[in-house]
């Protein structure tokens, strides 16, 4: 039985970047390792990536890293309806 297929957290980012408009997360990220650098212009780019690298698990089977990331960004955006529900 071979091993769980592992996501690295490039491959990751770049997923995610995919569906981004515009690419523009990857202005948060270096394009060859995938770690986080300053950026400018879209915070909600740079919150993104921020999230998806602090929740990132090397070790994580490619499933539970997808899973564990969606997690992370729909906890972010209940945050976010809650807000605008508390502003209308």
């Amino acid at each position: 039985m071979s091993a769980p297929q592992t996501l690295t957290l490039l491959e990751l980012l770049n997923r995610a970047n995919d569906a981004y408009p515009d690419g523009f997360l990857a202005e948060y990220y270096d394009a060859k390792t995938g770690e986080r650098r300053q950026g400018g212009g879209d915070s909600l780019a740079r919150f993104i990536v921020a999230e998806l690298s602090e929740t990132f698990d090397p070790g994580a089977a490619h499933a539970a890293q997808l899973e564990e990331a969606g997690n992370a960004l729909n906890h972010a955006v209940d945050d976010l309806e809650r807000v605008i529900q508390a502003l209308s």
